[in-house]
């Protein structure tokens, strides 16, 4: 099993001492081509995707706006 990545503040992670982007961890992790990064990335804590994550912090950007 791969090394989990450790997230950097910059947006990258950090595996095993290497810092690289989410989307190239999960190409080397898969061996694919390409991934769809907010699909596949799930947050440990909570469970949810990115793509969950970003859902929810933009319908709560939305109703503080109106």
């Amino acid at each position: 099993m791969p090394s989990l990545p450790s997230p950097l503040i910059n947006g990258n992670v950090s595996v095993e001492g290497k810092e690289m982007s989410i989307q190239s961890w999960l190409k080397e992790v898969f061996n694919w081509s390409s991934v769809a990064t907010y699909d596949f990335t799930v947050h440990k804590e909570s469970g949810k995707t990115l793509s969950q994550l970003r859902q929810e912090y933009m319908n709560k950007q939305t109703e503080e706006l109106t």
